[in-house]
């Protein structure tokens, strides 16, 4: 998903790499929202992409999504599954239980306005759930390319998520051996032609580094690094 300033690049070949070469990645980053969120009877998928996300979470929740997306191209995927989606939140009627976003804020530059709209829309009581790319430390060529305007720290994304009224649940990082492979390709290189990675190469994060990532995350080192963080937030009136 892209805002509107920054359409040149419409991430489709990286979208679509990651949906068929990362499933396992792709529940990973749907379980974390599901363990930590209320079951919600409504939710906006954010910058859905061609909806990748939002598949495994209607399965995984049994209601319908709203998706949230303004590239042209990935509308096209949305519609062809069948996915109900609009270009913002003003066209969306009445109030969501949730709003679910995965690496999008960040393509996005002035991402405290739109906390503020998602919260708007969100219900007494509803949940924000962000899964955002983390530490400044890890900028590379990658993130230039995608159009990256940030990448986030934990006490970055609470100060904006409070500013805008949000009851902060919790914020760690997530996928803490990912972080070394970032840091990794920051050092080598980011190879523009070949995207993220090779077929080969993302099963094989996918299926071996993953889940010793989960390990190591869940025996607490998610409180100290990780490539990524999650963030869930609550809207209290």
């Amino acid at each position: 998903m892209q805002n509107e300033s920054n359409l040149k690049y419409s991430g489709l070949i990286e979208l679509q790499n990651t949906e068929n070469y990362l499933n396992n990645y792709n529940n990973y980053i749907v379980e974390q929202c599901v363990r930590q969120v209320e079951k919600p009877n409504s939710y906006i998928d954010f910058g859905a992409g061609i909806g990748t996300l939002s598949e495994i979470l209607k399965i995984k929740f049994g209601v319908s999504p709203i998706c949230i997306e303004i590239d042209e191209e990935n509308i096209k995927y949305l519609e062809d599954r069948n996915l109900q989606n609009f270009k913002n939140f003003d066209d969306v009627e009445g109030g969501i239980d949730l709003v679910f976003s995965s690496n999008v804020l960040e393509h996005i530059k002035d991402d405290v306005s739109v906390l503020q709209s998602i919260k708007n829309k969100l219900n007494s009581n509803g949940y924000l759930y962000l899964y955002l790319p983390a530490n400044m430390l890890l900028w590379s060529e990658l993130d230039v390319n995608v159009g990256h305007y940030r990448r986030y720290s934990r006490s970055e994304i609470k100060r904006k998520l409070r500013s805008v009224g949000f009851e902060i649940k919790s914020v760690h990082y997530a996928d803490s051996i990912g972080f070394f492979a970032s840091l990794m390709m920051k050092l080598v290189g980011y190879d523009s032609d070949n995207g993220i990675g090779s077929p080969t190469s993302l099963k094989i994060y996918d299926r071996y580094i993953l889940p010793f990532s989960k390990f190591f995350d869940a025996i607490g080192l998610k409180l100290l690094f990780g490539k990524n963080i999650v963030a869930v937030a609550k809207k209290i009136d």
